[in-house]
This record gives C-alpha cells, structure tokens and sequence, in this order.
C-alpha cells in the first residue's frame, strides 16, 4: 500500500507564488489592473473583469441579459442535464428558469441535436458547459439560433486551457465565463472571469461588478490564510499526513446558496505571478488527459469521450464511466491503495437533485442519470506524472 496520497485536485504553488499573494495583501487596485491585462492577452479578448467566484460570473450575466432582452418573456436558460448543481443558484437568484437538456454519451457534453426542441419563444440563453475540460462544439448552437434574440455564453469553469481550433473555451460564444476556485485547472483560492465581445455590454458589465462588496481587510487576510494552508495542503506528503483533517473540508453537500463580492488584490498578485506557469500546467493536465485516454481505449466495461476533432483538452479530471458498479467500486480501491483518489463528482443529476426539473413519472434525461451514476474521475493535475500514470495503467491492466 502506497503511503502517499496524490488528492483528486489542486494547483500546486511555489515560494515565489506564496509571497506575491503575501505582498498583495499591501498592494493598491492596479495590481488587478495588471492581471486583467496578462488574462486579456491570454485569452485573446478585449472585454474582461474578475470577480469572486464562476458562480457570480454567471449571475453578472444574466442580470446583462435580462436589462437587454427584447421580451421579459424570455426567462429560460438551456444548460445540460449533468453539471454542477451550483449553478441552478445564479440561475434561480437572477428570476430565471433552467431547462435541461440530456447529454451526449460519446462527447459527455451537452448533446447539440437535442437543443434545438428545448428552443422555446421564453428561451433567453443557452448555455454550452465544457464538462471536464472537454471542449464542446460551439458552431452548431450558433448556426441553429442565427437571428433569434437568444444568448450563448460558454461555462469553461473547468476547461481553462482547451482550446478548439487555437481557441480558448469560454471566448469562442459572445459571452464566456471561468473559474479559478480551488479545485479548478488553476486557483488563486477562488475567484471568476467574465469575458465577453461586444463593447457597447461593457459599462452595464463593469457597473454590475462595481457594485459587488468590496472585501474587508480581516476578511482578506483570513482568504490569505486559506490559500496557505491550500498550499499546503495540496503537497502529497502533506496531504497524506493531513488527510483527516483536509477531509473535514471537502465539499459533500449542495450549496445553499452564494454570496458575491470583488475580487481581491491578494489574488490578483498571486494570479499574475502564477500566470508565468500556466503553460506548464496547462501541458501537464493535456499529457495526462492524453495518456489516460491511451489506457482505457479497447479496455473492456470502460466509455470514454471522443474528443471534439482540432480541439485541445486540459483535462479538469479525467472521466470514465464504468457501467459494472462492482468494478468501479474495485477500481476505485485498487488506485487508492497504490495512492491515488478518485471522485465521483456529482453522484446525481440535476434534475434529480431538484426534481421539479423532471415533472414526469419518468426520466427524460436518460443519459445523463447513466453518466452520473456509473462515472469515475482520476486526477489529471500537475502532480501527475509518469511514474503515477504508470501505476494507473498497472492498476487497469490487471483489473483485465
């Protein structure tokens, strides 16, 4: 049995990141400025503002969406069948409605033939989630709602990185958001960015952010003293020795609710700093997306996603779904016993986490209960090497 432990996600921090977060604590507003310019040219975008969470960057959105909508008729918003189930609260808080749509059992995404009969005189936006970091086909959306008063923005929360045809996920749509929360491709504690193309948006935008609640200075240092002990706690040798207590703080509920606020000056140092790596951590999480393909491909009991063609994956988590629950249940142990955690993310869809998603005496999103109730996702992060994909192969192999 291995004594380390590798944990399912987390962005690996230096010295040198540690103490630019430090001396942003006494940095004024510019140091912000200076990251919105390095995310600007990163993304290739000229429209661009940093608040505190993805979940508050879709909120900002649809509060936009709602000041420049034709019709106060239109109130509904397309998003798959399976996400994260936080996002029903920007939704919900902004007077919205969710409509789902199943996804697609060869991409794990959205399936794109099924929006257009979700399409609805009320529909107001249509939300593209590039789960697990698998880029998602934009084109078709666009082409199937030209001339139509409706919305596309992309949730790239969990795909920074992929790219489709040299793209970036989260720019391709007129509106994009990510996430830069602790378990995302890159973390500064939290934290998310809205991006969008079309300037005349931009004062409306800039407004809503303005007005978020600026973050005291106790409230941001005890944010500082969370990201040290992130820091920490994402080492290996830490987190093995510490997996008790860590464990105490991993997310097992549904949020209730959230909150929004700025963006803060520590986290934009940290960013900024961090940002001269992002090409290495992008590379990594690519590389070992590409290896875990490599070893599940032709495996007996194992469906993987086919990969959009000209796209680029950075991967969040690698997804697999193991239809024999008893082997899942087997795989899991085994690569934990060799020292690396597997998750299962949301053991539910959404609609069965808010039933009144699915008003019917049967499912009518199939596929997306199947993805949730027999999915398994292995690590992909920087800490990921091949000595570690090795014994993941091991560990595969002789489950065959």
């Amino acid at each position: 049995m291995s004594i380390l432990h590798i944990p399912t996600a987390g962005t690996p921090y230096n010295f040198t990141e540690i103490a630019r977060a430090t001396l942003g604590l006494f940095e004024s507003d510019h140091v912000q400025d200076n990251f919105s310019q390095t995310l600007k040219k990163y993304f290739n975008v000229e429209n661009l503002a940093l608040v505190n969470s993805g979940t508050t960057a879709l909120f900002i959105l649809l509060e936009l969406f709602k000041k420049i909508r034709t019709s106060p008729k239109r109130n509904e918003i397309i998003l798959p069948a399976y996400t994260a189930p936080v996002l029903l609260l920007p939704i919900r808080a902004a007077g919205l409605n969710a409509v789902l749509v199943d996804i697609d059992l060869t991409t794990f995404n959205m399936d794109v033939h099924k929006i257009l009969n979700a399409v609805t005189p009320q529909t107001l936006a249509i939300m593209p989630v590039h789960m697990f970091g698998l880029p998602m086909d934009i084109a078709p959306i666009n082409e199937s709602i030209a001339g139509q008063d409706i919305f596309i923005v992309e949730d790239a929360a969990s795909s920074l990185g992929s790219t489709i045809g040299g793209r970036q996920t989260g720019s391709i749509a007129p509106f994009g958001f990510y996430s830069l929360n602790r378990g995302k491709n890159v973390s500064t504690l939290a934290g998310g960015i809205i991006v969008w193309k079309d300037q005349r948006y931009s004062p409306i935008i800039e407004e809503l952010v303005a007005g978020l609640p600026p973050v005291s200075q106790r409230a941001e240092f005890l944010m500082w003293l969370n990201f040290l002990g992130l820091s920490i706690a994402v080492n290996p040798l830490c987190y093995s020795l510490l997996l008790p207590f860590i464990a105490k703080f991993k997310y097992t509920t549904l949020h209730p609710h959230f909150d929004s606020f700025a963006y803060t000056n520590m986290q934009a140092a940290l960013g900024k700093t961090l940002w001269r790596r992002i090409d290495q951590l992008t590379k990594r999480r690519v590389e070992n997306g590409k290896a875990l393909m490599q070893i599940f491909t032709g495996k007996p009991g194992y469906t993987i996603p086919k990969i959009l063609p000209n796209s680029q994956a950075a991967f969040n988590q690698f997804p697999v779904i193991v239809p024999n629950l008893d082997q899942r249940q087997r795989l899991q142990k085994k690569l934990l016993k060799v020292g690396i955690e597997t998750t299962r993310l949301y053991e539910k869809p959404l609609h069965h986490f808010f039933p009144e998603l699915n008003p019917y005496t049967y499912d009518n999103y199939p596929q997306a209960t199947y993805l949730a109730e027999r999915l398994l996702l292995i690590p992909t992060h920087a800490q990921i090497g091949p000595a570690i994909r090795q014994k993941i192969n091991s560990v595969v192999e002789a489950l065959n």
